[in-house]
């Protein structure tokens, strides 16, 4: 059963305990396309968690009119042209300086058409009939193309960022100063009093050194060009001081990395304050364990990756995660899950010298920076680790406690991009360890990483639904807005049930229900048992309505409309109070087949809406061979709206057609009052969104109250 863009695109309340997820909108110029060819590549698209809209061009004039309507993402056109050549459109997009990435589609792609592609800066050119490399660059090229948006946009935050801190630093209380080259190219006021200057230009562009005691100058030196080459994010040196009247005192200098008039410098801060050392070293741990914190983890963790990215400084990070920790607090109390990790404590410092940075990171979770590059040893230690962890004893109220823990190892090589990176993937290995019955250690792999085994697993997952029953059927409303009807008008949305009896939204298991040729059992499934809810309402003499959506996997089998029929008949449902979705982007690929379907739909009396409608190129089309009850517009128009201050024209074209036409219209994902005023304003229908209610197990909408 396919999950509707309404509620797979929306962030649940939190009364609600399933993900949702958002398809990503892509906006796409094709160039000397057809229709068809177009519809193809959108459908495509759409079923790789797209959600596209296109539009046809033929001339240079049409390509700048509609570069004119809105910032596009991807230019696809071909090698083979009709009506203008597109070297000479792409030389146009550079002389606008349009940062707009162009694939080009070729029936015969060899070394010549590659280079001459390439060297009028086409992103790729691909074969004509390759559906998956052209998805496989288009998220590339669009990836890409958010990147330097994003980098852009980053530059113009900097800058401001840049002045702000200026100005902060200006005023600071703070002794500031930073140096290139060992000079200082910039100072505050603060600094110049601590060193007993008046102007500031009396130090500007002056030597670190000459702040300092003659016999510390050489040192000095030293030490900056030692935090140089180091790498280290942060240094703190104690010093002797030479103030403007020759007076010496005591420095307590730290430096850092920083950047000054988007120059690299280093950042010298002075502190006046002989416990400065020592506050810093107490800010630096956990209070109950007396290891490191998590933000001297993070710091120092962050030094590690940047001389790892440099080469040669590998290490390991060895991921705890002490899993009855908090089972403990919750039923010994909070005193008896400090001696719980202290215990823990105890062994780690056993285990490890002071070598390695060992740090309470949260509640239940440690860590230690293994300082060898050597994966082997690093496994070989955590083994002996495990083990003392697994032998030891913890008294509490005369009970005996274990420790229970699963550990990942995560090597720390030249790849890694970052900090956060490291513990996600710590994170991703202790999840690999859980999934094992027997392993609690886990080196992280790229190649074996658990997002690669998901798919497996979500197969596996939904075979197990469907055979043991762990499926259940949602609700969430349709409320008229200019919309008339004494029926009350539900979609009927499918649900996993997790192990804890969550729900689990078909965003997370879908493509696997796809993958696994299970989408007919699916589709059954859910009509089969919405006709037994809809009975049960028709019984309590409920006016109801239910959208059911059914894939299109099933449009050209005759003896599912039989079945549909017979169960009906059985039922003794009224066919009209079905509306079968079938989606307009599945239409597209295959419009004979979606006619088949819903004429037989039509013989039973069954009504039909084109969901996900305006995704293709052949909207209209498809409107006319379908001619459906209901239209529910695609979600991107919505968003859209919900993202724009102004209303987007093209869905006012549509809806204007559509309410000539009688279509009964309906409006997905409606989250704010300002969009509802929108949509009753411009006259839809009817609307559905988290704003009015979420998918819940019960009808229990207020349609009359609202």
């Amino acid at each position: 059963m396919q999950l509707t863009a309404n509620s797979s695109s929306l962030h649940a309340p939190s009364r609600q305990s399933e993900t949702i997820s958002h398809r990503q909108n892509i906006y796409i110029i094709f160039v000397d396309f057809n229709d068809s060819d177009t519809s193809e590549i959108i459908s495509s698209l759409r079923n790789k968690q797209f959600a596209p809209r296109g539009r046809n061009i033929s001339s240079m004039e049409m390509l700048l009119e509609t570069l004119s309507e809105r910032v596009w993402d991807i230019i696809i056109c071909k090698e083979q042209f009709n009506h203008f050549d597109p070297l000479l459109m792409i030389k146009k997009l550079n002389a606008l300086e349009k940062d707009l990435p162009v694939i080009m589609l070729s029936d015969q792609v060899n070394n010549e058409s590659i280079t001459k592609a390439l060297q009028n800066h086409v992103q790729a050119i691909l074969p004509s009939n390759n559906d998956e490399l052209l998805h496989i660059h288009i998220t590339r090229e669009y990836a890409n193309l958010e990147t330097r948006r994003q980098v852009r946009l980053m530059q113009l935050q900097l800058s401001e960022y840049q002045k702000s801190s200026k100005l902060l630093m200006d005023c600071s209380l703070m002794a500031i100063c930073f140096i290139d080259n060992q000079k200082i190219v910039y100072l505050n006021n603060a600094f110049c009093r601590i060193f007993g200057y008046q102007v500031k230009d009396q130090l500007l562009h002056k030597p670190l050194s000459s702040l300092v005691a003659l016999q510390e100058r050489k040192g000095l030196a030293k030490l900056v060009s030692d935090f140089l080459d180091s790498n280290q994010n942060k240094q703190s040196y104690q010093l002797l001081g030479k103030r403007a009247d020759d007076s010496n005192f005591t420095v307590h200098l730290a430096l850092q990395h920083a950047y000054y008039q988007d120059s690299p410098c280093i950042e010298v801060t002075i502190e006046d304050n002989n416990t400065a050392s020592l506050q810093s070293k107490f800010d630096d741990l956990d209070p109950i364990t007396g290891l490191y914190n998590e933000r001297y983890f993070s710091d120092t963790m962050e030094s590690n990756v940047r001389q790892a990215q440099r080469g040669g400084h590998d290490c390991q990070l060895l991921y705890i995660d002490i899993l009855n920790l908090d089972t403990t607090k919750k039923q010994y109390g909070t005193e008896a899950s400090k001696v719980f990790a202290r215990d823990v404590t105890d062994i780690l410092n056993e285990t490890f010298n002071k070598s390695h940075i060992k740090a309470r990171i949260d509640d239940s979770h440690f860590t230690v920076i293994y300082s060898d590059p050597n994966i082997d040893k690093a496994i070989t230690i955590t083994n002996t680790l495990y083990h003392r962890f697994t032998k030891h004893r913890i008294t509490l109220d005369d009970e005996e406690l274990s420790i229970e823990c699963a550990i990942a190892i995560v090597p720390i090589t030249e790849t890694i991009a970052g900090v956060s990176q490291v513990l996600e993937r710590g994170q991703e290995a202790i999840l690999q360890c859980l999934a094992s019955e027997d392993d609690r250690i886990c080196v992280f792999n790229i190649e074996n990483s658990h997002k690669q085994q998901e798919q497996i697993q979500s197969i596996e997952q939904a075979i197990y639904a469907i055979d043991h029953d762990r499926l259940r059927l949602l609700f969430q409303p349709l409320v008229p807005l200019v919309f008339h009807s004494d029926q009350h008008h539900y979609e009927v949305l499918l649900r996993m049930i997790g192990e804890d009896g969550e729900n689990i939204p078909p965003a997370q298991f879908f493509q696997s229900m796809e993958f696994a040729n299970l989408n007919e059992k699916m589709d059954r499934w859910v009509v089969k048992n919405s006709a037994a809810q809809l009975r049960e309402q028709l019984d309590k003499e409920k006016k109801v309505k239910f959208f059911i959506s059914v894939t299109d996997t099933v449009w050209e089998q005759q003896d599912l409309l039989l079945w549909i029929a017979d169960l009906l008949r059985e039922s003794r449902i009224p066919a009209d109070h079905i509306v079968i979705q079938i989606s307009e982007t599945e239409s597209a690929n295959s419009l004979s087949r979606a006619k088949y379907f819903v004429d037989g739909l039509r013989k039973l009396n069954c009504l039909i809406c084109l969901k996900h409608y305006g995704s293709t190129n052949n909207s209209q089309d498809i409107l006319k061979t379908l001619d459906p009850h209901y239209i529910k517009f695609d979600a991107s128009y919505i968003q859209e709206i919900s993202e724009e201050t102004g209303y987007g024209s093209n869905f006012e074209e549509l809806l204007i057609n559509l309410t000539n036409l009688g279509k009964i219209t309906i409006a997905p994902q409606v989250e704010t009052p300002k969009i509802m005023s929108l949509l009753w304003k411009h006259g839809v229908g009817m609307v559905q969104g988290y704003y009015l209610q979420a998918p819940d197990e019960y009808m229990c909408y207020d349609f009359d109250g609202n």
